[in-house]
């Protein structure tokens, strides 16, 4: 069967998180952005909900990781990337990068990890 590469893009997701090195950054939270960009391969033709990656799935996963406390948005990241993997076989190039926004330090606006394999 023939078949493509395409690539599913998540921009911009928000999410209020508790992560951070020291205890004051888990107490308040910060405001955190994932990008998530999944090359996928699909059937050149009658492609269905199953072949692809689900981004409603991805979200949940995105949820989930960053509901539990990370001292370091590394981890974070690494594990939001883990379980994508885990749960989708079609993925064949995955890039995933969490920012944390409006950080407290030297006007810092942003810093972020990636993820790519």
């Amino acid at each position: 069967m023939k078949s493509v590469v395409g690539t599913l893009h998540i921009n911009d997701y928000r999410v209020w998180a508790y992560h951070g090195w020291y205890e004051e950054e888990r107490m308040l939270g910060a405001e955190y952005r994932v990008d998530v960009h999944c090359d996928v391969e699909l059937p050149e033709s009658g492609v269905v909900l199953d072949d692809t990656v689900d981004y409603q799935q991805v979200v949940s996963i995105i949820d989930g990781e960053m509901k539990k406390e990370h001292r370091l948005i590394e981890t974070a990241t690494a594990d939001i990337f883990k379980k994508i993997r885990q749960t989708f076989e079609s993925v064949k190039k995955l890039n995933v990068t969490v920012t944390k926004l409006n950080i407290p330090i030297n006007n810092l606006s942003s810093t972020a990890f990636t993820i790519s394999s």
